[in-house]
């Protein structure tokens, strides 16, 4: 049962890192040709549309807000099975970043 995480990544690129790091699990899998890989991606590309519908077109979460994404999943009968999904969103504070900023300006001397 693999577990992949993408890492923080704009949600704008989640889904190219998906399938990377789908891919890099499935990698000897997919050498031996134990796995479909145009059946695999097919079904990520699946999971994806559904990310998006939730992340973008449901909560509309910004393009440019940072995101973690775990996924766990079996192989059973050459089909990725989902067994659990976990969505972690980093979205700017501006005033949180506007005050370590100025607090990190105040240190190093920059500010008057």
């Amino acid at each position: 049962m693999p577990v992949v995480r993408t890492g923080p990544v704009r949600v704008s690129g989640y889904a190219i890192k998906i399938r990377r790091v789908v891919n890099a699990a499935l990698r000897d899998l997919i050498k031996e040709k134990k796995v479909d890989t145009k059946k695999i991606n097919q079904q990520i590309s699946d999971l994806n549309a559904k990310i998006y519908q939730v992340l973008v077109d449901r909560f509309e979460i910004p393009k440019e807000a940072i995101a973690n994404i775990v996924v766990d999943f079996d192989i059973e009968d050459s089909d990725l099975k989902i067994n659990d999904i976990t969505i972690e969103i980093y979205d700017r504070d501006d005033i949180l970043s506007r005050n370590a900023t100025n607090e990190v300006k105040k240190i190093l001397g920059l500010m008057k």
